[in-house]
């Protein structure tokens, strides 16, 4: 009977191995089927998207990245949007090419392709990625490659001083100053002057960083602040939220005004109806501001200002800021959510 259970016992136990064994072996086929059909899925909707086979590891191995710097150009920080530039998957195994606007040729390329501001990152192709962020500022060039609009802002051609700054005119700055509202010191030696887009991811970053406090804390005597609304048209809500702060503005003056526009970009919302309940709290009439959104109160002011601070500084994102010396009118332009030390670069050379 020993032997008889024993056998039993050793039977059973070789049955319970083979079962796991088959189960083991179900598992892994499953998961190579439905791999299989899950990578067909990617793989298709990458090639209907971009055009290029998932399965091709080369797909992105053509793409020449063209950088054009000017060595005049004291923070243009054009190492660090190289450094920032390879580290994007789409970019790891691109070819790099870096020119200086004084090589032969270059300046002649520059003013052909309609290139206003270095450093300029010149694309071969505009098929880099599925990211919308990315490809609304891809401009393309008369030599049908494509240039990236991100982190330029300085002119290789325009009018300067004998400090090499940008050199703006006395009517201009005061028809902006004119046009737009204070914050902090009136009488700062050197004004911060911002154009921004209230639905702008970007812009939120530059305003949710600790630039706008740095500032104020560093320079609270010395620098003083001008926003403006700068809506594109690319945004949804951009043109109502720059009403309804412009609105507000009308009833409340600058400190509710400022605050709106900081609760905006702390919170992102993007409706309509929440940005005026946030006006509301800030004590404004209800009905004064409805109407005022209603009838498009600001729309020609806020449309030729866009207008004119395009044509003027040749704006084409945002944010966008220029950092100008109220006394000589010298001025530096920063046209990217770049860190403190950036702003603090520009505005300690124009207090000089």
């Amino acid at each position: 009977m020993f032997n008889s259970c024993e056998t039993e016992k050793k039977t059973n136990n070789l049955l319970y191995i083979v079962i796991v064994f088959l189960l083991i072996i179900i598992a892994i086929l499953a998961f190579f089927i439905w791999k299989n059909s899950t990578w067909d899925k990617i793989s298709n909707w990458w090639e209907n998207k971009t055009g290029t086979s998932a399965t091709n590891t080369n797909a992105w191995k053509d793409i020449t990245v063209t950088i054009i710097d000017d060595k005049r150009c004291e923070n243009c920080w054009t190492s660090d949007i190289v450094s920032q530039l390879k580290q994007l998957p789409f970019f790891k195994a691109s070819t790099f090419v870096e020119k200086d606007f004084s090589d032969s040729w270059m300046e002649d390329y520059v003013k052909n392709n309609e290139i206003k501001y270095l450093p300029a990152v010149i694309l071969s192709t505009n098929k880099i990625d599925d990211n919308w962020e990315i490809q609304q500022y891809l401009k393309e060039l008369k030599d049908k490659q494509y240039s990236l609009e991100i982190w330029s802002h300085y002119d290789p051609l325009a009018k300067r001083s004998a400090n090499w700054f940008l050199l703006l005119d006395k009517e201009t700055l005061k028809k902006i100053k004119e046009n737009t509202y204070l914050k902090w010191n009136k009488d700062a030696k050197v004004s911060w002057i911002e154009y921004s887009d209230l639905e702008c991811p970007f812009c939120a970053k530059l305003h949710n960083s600790d630039v706008p406090s740095s500032i104020e804390s560093t320079y609270w005597d010395k620098v003083n602040k001008y926003f403006n609304s700068f809506p594109l048209e690319f945004h949804q809500n951009a043109m109502d939220w720059a009403r309804i702060v412009e609105c507000l503005w009308e009833q409340k003056w600058s400190d509710a005004y400022y605050s709106l526009i900081e609760k905006a970009y702390k919170d992102e919302k993007s409706a309509k109806d929440y940005l005026i309940a946030e006006a509301i709290k800030l004590w404004a009439n209800k009905e004064t501001l409805e109407k005022c959104v209603t009838d498009w109160k600001f729309d020609t002011k806020i449309k030729q200002q866009l207008k004119d601070w395009s044509e003027i500084f040749w704006i084409t994102w945002t944010p966008w800021s220029i950092l100008i010396n109220n006394e000589t009118w010298e001025y530096e332009l920063i046209s990217w959510a770049y860190p403190f030390e950036s702003f603090k670069v520009a505005i300690d050379k124009l207090l000089k």
